[in-house]
């Protein structure tokens, strides 16, 4: 598997379906230990949290035993997030992650994926 597929991943089958209040991801929000929740429709999380969302999500709706050690690599996936065009692609279904909440520490900060506002 290659970042592309995980990034695909978390656009079409947790942001999306987050977005669209879809029952089977939003129970698994519920479920998840860590920091991502579902606020008044909207996504929260910060960004180790949602990693950690990530790769369990796509490991149990895949049926994947286990990822590779390069898929699993926090900073790898920081990197590819931060390069890519993530709002781009959530605008085309009306969403876009903004900061809730900023923090020196990046790894404390809050987003939000929200509806998009022109």
């Amino acid at each position: 598997m290659n970042a592309q597929t995980l990034q695909a991943h978390l656009i079409h089958e947790v942001f999306a379906r987050a977005f669209a209040g879809d029952a089977e991801v939003i129970d698994a929000i519920g479920r998840f230990d860590g920091e991502l929740c579902c606020v008044d429709g909207d996504l929260l999380f910060t960004l180790p949290h949602l990693f950690r969302f990530l790769v369990a999500d796509f490991e149990r709706r895949r049926g994947c035993a286990a990822l590779a050690d390069d898929d699993r690599d926090y900073r790898r996936f920081r990197r590819m997030l931060y390069r890519s065009d993530t709002n781009a692609a959530l605008r085309r279904i009306g969403a876009v992650v903004v900061i809730d909440r900023a923090d020196p520490d990046h790894s404390l900060s809050r987003y939000r994926l929200t509806r998009y506002r022109a």
